[in-house]
């Protein structure tokens, strides 16, 4: 591992005002350099290391943001409800970035012969192949326990539906009852 940059080795405090400070379109980079280098009473970051940092941060949201996209049209797709949505968004964000870390281990083993990386490498492509299995089994548990929610909703809904016919309420009653109490709607 390389060693950390100057801003994550920054006190927690000091690191969160950086954050807060780089969110502020109104403040320049080298202006907050010169603002943490000011509150830490010496130079401990350069305007180099707060680009650097930003761009990653950036990165990092774009990414988010992707997964969250790519999550929404797979719940889309797969007709999922909301209930479950937090699960599934971490799946998606898992399973890509299983795919960054085999890409990124392609790179490092090209032109490699040491024993040690490659060692490492296939360590990473078990683990990342178990989360994968993980994953899906959880997934699957999701799905067989949404599955059982909508069972017990349509169950409910007709046991509803029946008793209430008996009392004599309307149709438009009935509706009413099952999209309020269970949210079902026609």
């Amino acid at each position: 591992m390389g060693r950390r940059s100057s801003i994550e080795r920054l006190p927690k405090g000091l690191r969160e005002k950086l954050l807060v400070l780089l969110n502020d379109p109104n403040i320049t980079q080298q202006e907050v350099a010169d603002l943490v280098n000011a509150e830490a009473g010496k130079e401990v970051v350069s305007k180099s290391a707060v680009n650097r940092y930003s761009m990653k941060m950036k990165e990092f949201s774009d990414k988010n943001r992707q997964a969250r996209e790519v999550a929404e049209i797979y719940i889309t797709q797969t007709n999922g409800g909301t209930e479950n949505k937090l699960g599934k968004l971490v799946n998606e964000q898992v399973r890509m970035l299983a795919f960054e870390l085999l890409i990124a281990t392609n790179t490092l083993k090209e032109g490699t012969d040491d024993p040690n990386t490659i060692a490492k490498l296939a360590d990473i492509v078990y683990k990342i192949s178990r989360a994968i299995k993980d994953l899906e089994s959880a997934a699957t548990v999701n799905m067989e326990r949404e599955e059982k929610m909508r069972a017990a909703t349509k169950k409910a809904a007709e046991e509803v539906e029946s008793t209430v016919r008996k009392a004599g309420l309307t149709d438009e009653t009935v509706e009413q009852i099952k999209a309020r109490i269970l949210g079902i709607t026609k």
